[in-house]
Protein backbone atom coordinates (compact mmCIF):
# COMPACT_ATOMS: atom_id res chain seq x y z
CA UNK A 1 0.00 0.00 0.00
CA UNK A 2 0.82 3.42 -0.93
CA UNK A 3 0.20 6.56 1.12
CA UNK A 4 0.94 10.17 1.32
CA UNK A 5 0.68 9.16 5.53
CA UNK A 6 3.71 10.63 7.78
CA UNK A 7 5.36 7.31 8.93
CA UNK A 8 6.32 7.02 12.49
CA UNK A 9 8.95 5.34 13.69
CA UNK A 10 8.21 2.67 16.39
CA UNK A 11 10.37 1.48 19.66
CA UNK A 12 10.33 -1.86 18.02
CA UNK A 13 11.45 -1.09 14.64
CA UNK A 14 13.97 0.86 16.12
CA UNK A 15 15.16 -1.89 18.45
CA UNK A 16 15.12 -4.16 15.28
CA UNK A 17 17.29 -1.51 13.24
CA UNK A 18 19.64 -1.20 15.74
CA UNK A 19 20.22 -4.99 15.82
CA UNK A 20 20.42 -5.47 11.84
CA UNK A 21 23.08 -1.86 12.44
CA UNK A 22 25.24 -3.93 14.57
CA UNK A 23 25.75 -6.68 11.99
CA UNK A 24 27.35 -3.71 9.95
CA UNK A 25 29.70 -3.05 12.53
CA UNK A 26 27.99 0.22 13.44
CA UNK A 27 25.30 1.94 15.98
CA UNK A 28 21.74 3.47 15.58
CA UNK A 29 20.52 6.78 16.47
CA UNK A 30 17.72 8.96 16.41
CA UNK A 31 17.06 12.72 15.05
CA UNK A 32 14.29 14.11 13.03
CA UNK A 33 14.49 15.09 9.10
CA UNK A 34 15.32 18.96 9.69
CA UNK A 35 18.02 18.21 12.17
CA UNK A 36 19.73 15.91 9.65
CA UNK A 37 19.20 18.56 7.17
CA UNK A 38 15.90 17.01 5.43
CA UNK A 39 17.21 13.71 5.08
CA UNK A 40 15.48 10.76 6.16
CA UNK A 41 19.04 8.91 7.22
CA UNK A 42 22.75 9.77 7.14
CA UNK A 43 25.42 7.71 7.76
CA UNK A 44 28.52 8.87 9.53
CA UNK A 45 31.92 7.04 8.89
CA UNK A 46 33.30 9.21 12.12
CA UNK A 47 33.95 7.36 15.40
CA UNK A 48 30.98 8.04 17.94
CA UNK A 49 30.75 7.60 21.52
CA UNK A 50 29.04 4.21 22.63
CA UNK A 51 27.86 2.56 26.18
CA UNK A 52 28.91 -1.16 26.39
CA UNK A 53 26.35 -2.42 28.37
CA UNK A 54 23.51 0.74 29.49
CA UNK A 55 22.14 -1.79 31.52
CA UNK A 56 25.39 -2.00 33.70
CA UNK A 57 25.89 0.45 36.62
CA UNK A 58 29.87 0.20 34.79
CA UNK A 59 30.15 3.06 32.19
CA UNK A 60 32.19 1.02 29.85
CA UNK A 61 31.99 2.56 26.38
CA UNK A 62 33.40 2.47 23.07
CA UNK A 63 33.75 4.40 19.76
CA UNK A 64 32.21 3.36 16.88
CA UNK A 65 30.69 4.68 13.44
CA UNK A 66 27.07 4.82 12.97
CA UNK A 67 23.96 6.34 11.36
CA UNK A 68 21.29 8.24 12.31
CA UNK A 69 17.31 7.62 11.45
CA UNK A 70 14.53 10.05 11.43
CA UNK A 71 11.52 9.19 13.66
CA UNK A 72 9.23 10.48 11.14
CA UNK A 73 8.82 10.22 7.75
CA UNK A 74 6.92 12.01 5.00
CA UNK A 75 6.04 8.76 2.49
CA UNK A 76 4.55 11.49 -0.26
CA UNK A 77 7.80 13.37 0.20
CA UNK A 78 10.07 10.39 0.06
CA UNK A 79 8.48 9.13 -3.00
CA UNK A 80 8.66 12.27 -4.88
CA UNK A 81 12.46 13.04 -4.29
CA UNK A 82 14.84 12.87 -6.93
CA UNK A 83 17.28 10.21 -7.09
CA UNK A 84 20.59 9.76 -9.21
CA UNK A 85 18.69 6.40 -10.96
CA UNK A 86 16.12 4.68 -8.82
CA UNK A 87 12.59 5.86 -8.65
CA UNK A 88 11.53 5.73 -4.90
CA UNK A 89 7.86 6.09 -6.08
CA UNK A 90 7.97 2.46 -6.08
CA UNK A 91 8.16 1.95 -2.58
CA UNK A 92 5.58 0.93 -0.20
CA UNK A 93 4.74 2.32 2.51
CA UNK A 94 6.20 -0.74 4.87
CA UNK A 95 9.09 -0.83 2.54
CA UNK A 96 10.12 2.59 3.48
CA UNK A 97 11.97 2.68 6.69
CA UNK A 98 13.96 -0.72 6.19
CA UNK A 99 15.35 0.38 2.92
CA UNK A 100 16.31 3.77 4.79
CA UNK A 101 18.03 2.12 7.04
CA UNK A 102 19.70 -0.46 3.96
CA UNK A 103 20.74 2.36 2.45
CA UNK A 104 22.65 3.52 5.11
CA UNK A 105 24.13 0.07 5.62
CA UNK A 106 25.19 0.14 2.31
CA UNK A 107 27.08 3.12 2.97
CA UNK A 108 28.93 1.71 5.08
CA UNK A 109 29.43 -2.10 3.05
CA UNK A 110 29.61 -0.85 -0.57
CA UNK A 111 31.02 2.51 -1.22
CA UNK A 112 33.64 4.07 -2.22
CA UNK A 113 36.32 5.80 -0.25
CA UNK A 114 36.35 9.63 -0.30
CA UNK A 115 40.18 9.74 0.85
CA UNK A 116 41.03 6.83 -1.65
CA UNK A 117 40.84 9.49 -4.51
CA UNK A 118 43.55 10.96 -3.01
CA UNK A 119 45.95 8.44 -4.60
CA UNK A 120 44.48 8.77 -8.09
CA UNK A 121 47.49 9.12 -9.51
CA UNK A 122 45.90 10.42 -13.32
CA UNK A 123 44.92 13.99 -12.81
CA UNK A 124 41.84 13.63 -15.67
CA UNK A 125 40.62 10.19 -13.73
CA UNK A 126 41.27 11.87 -10.40
CA UNK A 127 39.00 14.86 -11.27
CA UNK A 128 36.59 12.55 -12.65
CA UNK A 129 36.39 10.49 -9.22
CA UNK A 130 36.10 13.53 -7.09
CA UNK A 131 33.57 14.54 -9.25
CA UNK A 132 31.10 12.09 -8.95
CA UNK A 133 31.85 9.64 -6.32
CA UNK A 134 29.40 11.34 -3.98
CA UNK A 135 26.24 10.61 -6.37
CA UNK A 136 28.01 7.28 -7.15
CA UNK A 137 28.04 6.04 -3.71
CA UNK A 138 23.86 7.15 -3.79
CA UNK A 139 23.42 5.20 -6.36
CA UNK A 140 25.43 2.50 -4.76
CA UNK A 141 23.60 2.81 -1.80
CA UNK A 142 20.16 2.81 -2.99
CA UNK A 143 20.94 -0.27 -4.91
CA UNK A 144 21.83 -2.01 -1.80
CA UNK A 145 19.07 -1.20 -0.34
CA UNK A 146 17.01 -2.09 -3.16
CA UNK A 147 18.71 -5.69 -3.32
CA UNK A 148 17.77 -6.16 0.82
CA UNK A 149 13.92 -4.98 0.50
CA UNK A 150 13.51 -7.11 -3.00
CA UNK A 151 15.86 -9.50 -3.38
CA UNK A 152 16.23 -10.44 -7.29
CA UNK A 153 14.14 -7.67 -8.88
CA UNK A 154 15.45 -5.29 -10.99
CA UNK A 155 15.88 -1.92 -9.73
CA UNK A 156 13.22 0.56 -10.76
CA UNK A 157 14.92 3.40 -12.81
CA UNK A 158 13.30 6.67 -12.79
CA UNK A 159 13.73 9.64 -15.82
CA UNK A 160 17.07 10.47 -14.78
CA UNK A 161 18.34 7.11 -14.04
CA UNK A 162 17.21 6.04 -17.57
CA UNK A 163 19.28 8.84 -19.43
CA UNK A 164 22.01 8.19 -17.19
CA UNK A 165 22.64 4.27 -17.38
CA UNK A 166 25.98 4.15 -19.71
CA UNK A 167 27.19 7.80 -18.06
CA UNK A 168 26.84 5.64 -14.27
CA UNK A 169 28.24 2.31 -15.49
CA UNK A 170 31.29 4.30 -16.96
CA UNK A 171 31.84 5.86 -14.07
CA UNK A 172 32.12 3.01 -11.65
CA UNK A 173 34.05 1.18 -13.96
CA UNK A 174 36.70 3.74 -14.17
CA UNK A 175 36.59 4.25 -10.18
CA UNK A 176 36.55 0.41 -9.59
CA UNK A 177 39.97 0.73 -11.64
CA UNK A 178 41.58 3.18 -9.99
CA UNK A 179 40.45 3.60 -6.49
CA UNK A 180 38.64 -0.25 -6.15
CA UNK A 181 36.18 -0.61 -3.18
CA UNK A 182 36.82 -3.07 -0.34
CA UNK A 183 33.90 -4.85 -0.36
CA UNK A 184 33.88 -6.93 3.15
CA UNK A 185 31.80 -7.50 6.03
CA UNK A 186 32.24 -4.91 8.89
CA UNK A 187 33.06 -7.11 11.98
CA UNK A 188 29.54 -7.07 13.93
CA UNK A 189 29.07 -5.88 16.91
CA UNK A 190 27.31 -7.59 19.72
CA UNK A 191 23.93 -8.74 19.72
CA UNK A 192 21.79 -7.07 22.89
CA UNK A 193 18.87 -4.90 23.07
CA UNK A 194 21.00 -2.77 25.57
CA UNK A 195 24.62 -3.31 24.08
CA UNK A 196 26.46 -0.85 22.21
CA UNK A 197 23.88 2.22 22.81
CA UNK A 198 24.87 5.78 21.35
CA UNK A 199 25.34 8.19 23.98
CA UNK A 200 22.74 10.49 22.17
CA UNK A 201 20.25 8.00 22.80
CA UNK A 202 20.48 8.54 26.45
CA UNK A 203 20.19 12.13 26.22
CA UNK A 204 16.33 12.54 26.23
CA UNK A 205 13.91 10.58 27.66
CA UNK A 206 12.23 10.69 24.43
CA UNK A 207 15.46 9.02 22.96
CA UNK A 208 15.80 7.04 25.99
CA UNK A 209 12.04 5.13 25.67
CA UNK A 210 13.60 3.74 22.39
CA UNK A 211 16.23 1.98 24.18
CA UNK A 212 13.67 0.41 27.16
CA UNK A 213 13.39 0.77 30.31
CA UNK A 214 16.13 -1.62 31.38
CA UNK A 215 18.76 1.18 31.38
CA UNK A 216 21.38 1.61 33.97
CA UNK A 217 20.52 4.84 36.02
CA UNK A 218 24.00 5.31 36.93
CA UNK A 219 25.03 5.14 32.82
CA UNK A 220 22.02 7.73 32.25
CA UNK A 221 23.11 9.93 34.46
CA UNK A 222 26.62 9.66 33.45
CA UNK A 223 25.74 10.39 29.69
CA UNK A 224 23.96 13.93 31.19
CA UNK A 225 26.47 14.90 33.40
CA UNK A 226 27.42 18.36 31.89
CA UNK A 227 31.42 18.39 30.94
CA UNK A 228 33.69 20.77 31.82
CA UNK A 229 36.25 21.29 29.23
CA UNK A 230 39.22 23.32 30.23
CA UNK A 231 40.91 25.92 27.35
CA UNK A 232 44.80 24.92 26.26
CA UNK A 233 46.65 27.40 26.94
CA UNK A 234 49.84 25.73 26.23
CA UNK A 235 51.61 28.14 24.04
CA UNK A 236 52.64 26.93 20.79
CA UNK A 237 55.27 27.47 17.89
CA UNK A 238 53.97 28.10 14.22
Amino acid sequence: MKTDTTLRLTRTQYRAFAEQAKQAGCVLSLSTFHALGNCWGIFDPRAKLAFLDVSSDDAAFAEVCGFQLATSVDAGRLRSNQRPEIDWSALEDHEIYPFIVAHEIGHRVDNFCYWDANRVEDDLARTRCVSVIRSINEVLADRYAWNQIRPGEPVPLCELGKSLQEEVAGDIALMDKHMPRVRRQPRALPAGRYLHIPESMLMTDAHLSYVGTGASPAVIERARRPRTYRRDSRSRAY
